[in-house]
């Protein structure tokens, strides 16, 4: 055989891509594959090396799990990812199950993803800037993919005080917003809303004992004004009895005093005589 046959191929020509840290290699006067920096200097490419298939293999394939290791880098540089995420981002930018799983093995080693760090960080976060109960965190954890003992570790990042403070300033706001209802249907709504927000019984109780939820007679009863109004007005297509008979049915749900009803109907109908 002559030595035209018998050589290996080499490389020819090493280019600078536009992309930072990225290079076009060339063998044999041909472009034939593109490396990172950091695969370029492990396996010190350079010109008139020597390429044979299988090392041009296995360098191809380093460069491909280096391509999804530095997306993955990129996707938690802005903020802290949980295991879970980190592989459903990966999964989206069509890496294999393979490098996948070598690629969340690398950062975990390297302590870039840890689901602990990711829990705890989550929980003091939360509980410093919205008023989120603990329930609402655990459920928001375990969809994030973390275990079960790891949230709970986590939860204890948010303390009670904080915990009491952030429950009672969503019981005022919703106090506040509800202040034209009866006391009872407020109260109530103030209880739902913070065991929708994820707060145990037990800190709803302390909540509502601190909080000021007496109404005055006179309070009272401009909540049935108003209230009042909007159903009769409401119910003005029925005749008389029937417009009275749903007004105070619907006042009554709505858990005002049976003698603050009577009144607002005798006081309705004398302004519309």
């Amino acid at each position: 055989m002559t030595e035209k046959e018998t050589s290996l191929p080499k490389i020819t020509k090493i280019e600078t891509q536009k992309r930072k840290e990225r290079y076009n290699i060339y063998v044999d006067g041909e472009y034939a594959f593109p490396v990172d920096e950091a695969i370029l200097i492990k396996y010190v490419l350079h010109k008139d090396m020597e390429m044979p298939a299988d090392l041009m293999k296995k360098i191809m394939a380093d460069d491909t799990e280096r391509k999804y290791y530095n997306q993955a880098l990129g996707y938690i540089s802005y903020r802290l990812r949980s295991e879970k995420e980190v592989r459903q981002h990966l999964k989206e930018k069509e890496a294999t199950a393979d490098i996948i799983e070598k690629t969340v093995q690398k950062l975990k080693e390297q302590k870039y993803l840890d689901d602990q760090i990711y829990g705890d960080s989550f929980v003091r976060t939360a509980a410093t800037i919205s008023q989120k109960g603990p329930g609402v965190l655990k459920q928001e954890l375990k969809l994030k993919g973390l275990k079960d003992e790891v949230i709970t570790q986590a939860l204890t990042q948010y303390s009670n005080d904080q915990l009491i403070e952030n429950a009672l300033k969503l019981a005022q706001k919703t106090w506040k917003k509800h202040r034209n209802t009866s006391q009872r249907e407020a109260k109530n709504k103030v209880q739902q809303i913070l065991f929708q927000k994820g707060y145990t019984q037990e800190v709803i109780q302390q909540v509502l004992a601190a909080l000021d939820t007496e109404k005055t007679p006179e309070d009272e009863y401009e909540s049935v004004q108003t209230q009042g109004a909007k159903i009769w007005r409401k119910n003005q297509r029925h005749d008389l009895r029937k417009r009275i008979q749903k007004t105070k049915q619907s006042l009554y749900q709505k858990g005002f005093p049976a003698d603050m009803i009577t009144q607002f109907i005798e006081e309705i109908q004398l302004e519309e005589e």
